[in-house]
């Protein structure tokens, strides 16, 4: 989902156009094994970052709807087809202070060669830096569905009343799942290993940022995200924190008259 600006007009009709940008971070080789109960190499790096446009519409009662899509064109190596929309309202406002509430949603998966990448296909099927008899690049599909719901507190500072910080809390429910088309040559000859993996589960996330305000209408925010992620490596492994943090921006605009609040 989109950072929540805390200084968007709300005048009924009011749209914003932002351009948001999520960095990715990268994984170690031993977080890229994950395939087949922690056994198999998987090449999850891919892009360093996602940039896709977000517009919201200002709706009656406050509430504002939003919808965001990365282009659905191939860079780095994979095709997204992803689409996140969501609502968003002021709960309370009390002098400088304010708290908004958003739910949020995203349908949709990346396309991509994560079994058999490009950098194993200049070693003979079954060696060891070809270990699942790759022979050509796999066209995989992880489908990655979520929804969830937000609270986020925010306090204009006095004296920078341009100024804006903000924390949030966030539980989400995650539907994901992976299918593998790869091109393999194995003991017994040519053939394309399909094997579909899924998991599903709760989530919680908290991020912390700051928006500022150039203009009534122009704003930028910054966030740092951070979910603590339980994961168990292979079958009986105790369970590690394997957190994910990042950072997302979103530099928006705001066609409409300022509200007053």
């Amino acid at each position: 989902m989109p950072p929540v600006a805390p200084g968007d007009l709300r005048n009924v009709g009011t749209i914003s156009v932002g351009l948001e940008a999520d960095w990715i971070p990268m994984l170690d080789k031993g977080q890229e094994i994950v395939g087949f109960n922690g056994m198999r190499f998987e090449d999850l790096n891919k892009a360093p970052a996602l940039v896709r446009p977000v517009i919201g519409v200002q709706l009656p009662w406050n509430f504002k709807v939003f919808a965001t899509a990365p282009p659905p064109i191939s860079t780095f190596g994979i095709k997204p087809r992803l689409f996140a929309f969501g609502v968003e309202r002021p709960l309370l406002e009390r002098g400088s202070w304010m708290l908004d509430w958003q739910g949020y949603g995203q349908v949709g998966s990346v396309k991509g060669a994560f079994t058999c990448p490009e950098s194993v296909l200049a070693y003979p099927p079954g060696s060891p830096n070809n270990p699942d008899y790759c022979v050509g690049l796999s066209a995989d599909i992880a489908t990655l569905h979520f929804a969830g719901m937000q609270f986020q507190v925010a306090h204009r500072l006095p004296q920078m009343p341009k100024l804006i910080p903000h924390a949030s809390v966030a539980g989400t429910f995650v539907d994901v799942a992976f299918q593998s088309h790869s091109p393999t040559m194995g003991p017994a000859g040519f053939g394309l290993a399909q094997v579909r993996q899924w998991t599903r589960g709760g989530m919680f996330s908290t991020t912390g940022g700051v928006s500022y305000l150039f203009t009534p209408q122009l704003s930028f925010t910054v966030d740092v995200f951070y979910a603590p992620l339980g994961v168990s490596r292979t079958a009986g492994a105790p369970v590690t924190n394997d957190g994910l943090l990042n950072v997302r921006a979103l530099l928006s605009y705001h066609f409409g008259n300022a509200s007053k609040h």
